[in-house]
């Protein structure tokens, strides 16, 4: 058998290289020779808390993005080619993650890139660019509509239309998720996107769509985007996402959102994307819980805008559960938007110095100690 190395969790605090079996692509599967593997903090959760990692999941190898190129397809595969250069959403399993020399990637995860695009800049996309397409467009998240000149009205399940002039907000906007979502509420049509982020990234969202930014450091930042609401015609937000979702962020959104519906309109439709922290970062504060369903401080914070406010979580991990998410927005609609340079990826902060262990713990280590703001982490897997 076949096998080849990668860099895993063995346990609570261990990281380590370990040698795999190299899988054979099934029908649907794509083998990858992997180049480059993106962390995320949720690489950090499982190193360093084994957070939803049961003993039998170990060893985990790290990396929830990628990029390289293709090695095999399974026999229904007959839209790649061996070379063909792609980036990939690596999971769940340790088999479909990215920190390892060849990746066994469902096919509906795997998108070709263009010769312009370079494989470190690739890896940069595929994770949060899901979670923020799948949280505009997917359902039973916030359905919008999807622009006919990206697919045709038959591929897409009928959707109520939303009025794209009302405006929508993204906190945490200048993380990696933050940022392709902004995109992605651009590419849906809306004309009011508001940001909030750092001073610092104000400048670059709006060159990806955002209409106003807000400094969440700012103390009186929820009454600066109160007022910024309030000058525009609808007077409130129709829908905002939580990239954050820490009791921090939420605090503030529940100020933000509480005022009720004029006239009785329909709620504002908040976004929450899992896990939800009672930390104030998203890396969350050693000894803060992490949950996968709605903490009751989350309720309690709402009580009062239970008529103003609709709280609706996103589960990316449950993408593949919706047909036109799973069919469409990697393998057919990111390779049209690169195409079209309607997305752009993410600044790398790439890890070179050292071997492959020491890399990846060094990339885990900044994502950890909230020490990367507006980059994605990108380890080279050359040895």
């Amino acid at each position: 058998m076949s096998t080849h190395t990668g860099v895993a969790t063995t346990s609570v605090g261990v990281l380590e290289v370990v040698t795999l079996p190299t899988p054979t692509p099934g029908p649907d599967e794509v083998l990858v020779e992997a180049r480059y593997a993106a962390l995320i903090p949720f690489d950090g959760y499982q190193l360093n808390t084994g957070f939803a990692l049961q003993p039998s999941d170990y060893p985990r190898v790290l990396g929830f993005a990628g990029s390289g190129t293709v090695k095999a397809g399974g026999s229904n595969v007959t839209d790649l080619e061996e070379g063909d250069r792609v980036a990939t959403n690596n999971f769940p399993d340790t088999k479909n993650k990215a920190a390892q020399a060849f990746t066994l990637v469902p096919r509906y995860q795997v998108a070709k890139i263009p010769a312009s695009l370079s494989l470190d800049q690739a890896a940069t996309i595929p994770d949060n660019y899901t979670t923020a397409m799948y949280t505009v467009f997917g359902t039973p998240n916030l359905a919008f509509p999807v622009p006919s000149s990206l697919v045709s009205a038959s591929a897409v399940p009928s959707r109520q239309a939303v009025d794209l002039s009302a405006p929508v907000l993204v906190y945490g906007a200048g993380a990696s998720s933050g940022q392709y979502l902004v995109q992605a509420f651009r590419i849906a049509g809306c004309t009011t996107i508001f940001a909030v982020a750092s001073s610092h990234h104000h400048d670059f969202l709006r060159t990806l769509g955002a209409t106003a930014c807000f400094d969440y450091r700012s103390p009186d930042v929820a009454s600066q985007i109160r007022t910024a609401v309030a000058s525009t015609a609808h007077g409130r937000i129709a829908v905002a996402v939580d990239v954050v979702a820490s009791k921090a962020s939420l605090t503030l959104l529940s100020a933000v959102l509480a005022a009720p519906p004029p006239g009785g309109g329909a709620p504002a439709r908040l976004a929450i994307l899992a896990p939800f922290k009672d930390g104030a970062t998203v890396t969350n504060a050693p000894g803060s819980a992490m949950h996968f369903t709605f903490p009751a401080w989350l309720d309690a914070l709402f009580a009062d805008a239970r008529a103003a406010v609709a709280l609706l979580p996103v589960y990316t991990f449950r993408m593949h559960e919706d047909a036109f998410s799973r069919e469409y927005i990697v393998p057919v609609l990111l390779p049209r938007l690169l195409a079209l340079g309607a997305v752009r990826p993410n600044a790398v902060r790439l890890m070179q110095e050292g071997g492959i262990l020491d890399r990846v713990r060094a990339g885990v280590e900044l994502l950890s100690n909230n020490k990367v703001s507006g980059e994605k982490v990108v380890v080279d897997l050359r040895v």
